[in-house]
C-alpha cells in the first residue's frame, strides 16, 4: 500500500480505504478492511471492532506519522475517531 502524505493530492475515497488498513494492521482487527463501512463507530460499546483506548493512540500515533496531523487528547480526539468518515475529514480538514 503506498501512503501518500500530501492530503492535497489524495481523494476522500482512497484515504478512507487506507484508514481501514490501517486500522486492520494496528489495532489487529480480526476482519477485512473492506468489512469496515465508512460510517460505523470505531471505539465503544457501539463498536463492532472493539477497539479501546489503546487503539485509539496507536491510530492517532500512525495518523500523525504518515499524514502529519496530531490529534489532540480530549474531546477532539473522541471526535476525530468516531468513525472512518470523521478520521478522513479530520485528516484533510485544514
Amino acid at each position: 500500500m503506498s501512503v501518500n502524505n500530501n492530503s492535497d493530492d489524495m481523494n476522500i475515497s482512497e484515504l478512507k480505504a487506507e484508514l481501514k488498513e490501517l486500522i486492520v494492521e494496528e489495532c489487529d482487527v480480526d476482519m477485512d478492511a473492506s468489512d469496515i463501512s465508512d460510517d460505523e463507530y470505531l471505539i465503544g460499546q457501539d463498536s463492532r471492532l472493539n477497539l479501546d483506548s489503546l487503539d485509539a493512540l496507536s491510530i492517532s500515533l500512525e495518523v500523525k506519522r504518515r499524514y502529519k496531523k496530531h490529534i489532540d487528547s480530549g474531546n477532539e480526539t473522541r471526535m476525530a475517531l468516531t468513525s472512518v468518515n470523521t478520521l478522513a475529514e479530520f485528516i484533510l480538514a485544514d
